[in-house]
């Protein structure tokens, strides 16, 4: 019964995100979940709440990036990753949205967001000099 209701309820937020985008809250909460079950993520988890997620991030812990650095983190991670938090990097260790070296598969969406924005702060400083060093070298 308890699969019959996840399997409803994803099927239900997925068809509903593709109308509207989700609200703070509800991205929170998701993340919070995925944090604490990572099966979650492969039943509820999708581009949409981690783009939202990347940007509520943003603007919570790195308040000097403006919407133009948000920009330019979709168009990198687009490049990446495809915001997809499963994606391997065939030809490294690389993995998931971020595409960071050596990350844990199992490491939950909303975390590798985290890490891979700590990530761009600590090397580049912002998403629009990773993105320029990506368009430049075809990496960050």
């Amino acid at each position: 019964m308890k699969r019959i209701i996840a399997v409803i309820t994803a099927w239900y937020l997925t068809f509903t995100s593709i109308w509207h985008v989700p609200s703070d809250a509800y991205v929170v909460a998701t993340a919070d979940k995925v944090c604490e079950n990572p099966a979650y993520a492969k039943i509820i988890w999708n581009k949409t709440l981690s783009k939202a997620y990347a940007k509520i991030h943003m603007e919570s812990f790195y308040p000097e990036w403006n919407s133009s650095e948000y920009k330019a983190l979709i168009k990198l991670w687009g490049k990446e990753s495809a915001w997809n938090h499963e994606a391997r990097n065939k030809k490294s260790t690389a993995f998931g949205i971020p595409q960071l070296l050596n990350l844990d598969p199992a490491t939950p969406a909303p975390l590798q967001i985290e890490r891979g924005l700590a990530y761009i702060k600590h090397r580049y400083n912002k998403p629009s000099i990773a993105w320029a060093h990506w368009r430049t070298y075809g990496w960050y």
